[in-house]
């Protein structure tokens, strides 16, 4: 009996900028790259990830992004259907932008540069604004609105010497 439903599994993984260079060239060049990433036992949210074919080896940790990134694939490269929700990623090398949250580990920007610090620009403290300032501010700007129009219904109408104005539209 065949499965109704390909089990799908999708993962973010970023590498220091010398060692994803040349995963990039190795892909380019259509070549296996065999990565084998082993949990660490009793290390919670550690891994051990390594590339045999360029001799590296290093500590990966799992990180909770600020958003979820939504992943699309295509089977005639025109219609797009959206395959999985990624939400964590595994951080390989010296983390930066990284911070403790009890067991996990929190990554506070998104994968772009346009969510660079993005949780702390979510969580930004709202200025506080006093409402009796606000309304004070209203009733000026009424008072300012009001003083115009009476001076322009006394422009449309005509000036106090006695000749009649021309009916001129105001351009505000």
């Amino acid at each position: 009996m065949s499965k109704i439903y390909e089990i799908e599994n999708q993962l973010i993984i970023r590498f220091p900028p010398g060692i994803a260079e040349k995963i990039r060239e190795s892909f380019a060049n259509n070549q296996q790259l065999p990565i084998t990433i082993e949990p660490k036992i009793g290390k919670g949210m550690e891994f051990d990830v390594s590339i045999n074919s360029l001799k590296y080896q290093d500590k990966g940790v799992l990180v909770d992004l600020p958003t979820i990134t939504e992943s699309y694939k295509s089977k005639d490269y025109i219609n797009l259907y959206k395959s999985n929700d990624i939400s964590q990623m595994i951080w390989v090398g010296k983390t930066s932008n990284t911070r403790q949250c009890g067991d996990k580990v929190v990554c506070d920007s998104g994968l772009t540069p346009p969510t660079y610090d993005i949780r702390k620009d979510f969580h930004r403290k709202q200025p506080q604004i006093d409402i009796g300032e606000i309304q004070r501010v209203e009733k000026e700007l009424h008072s300012i609105q009001s003083e115009f129009m009476k001076q322009a219904e006394e422009e449309e109408n005509g000036s106090d010497d006695g000749k009649k104005g021309k009916k001129r539209y105001n351009k505000f």
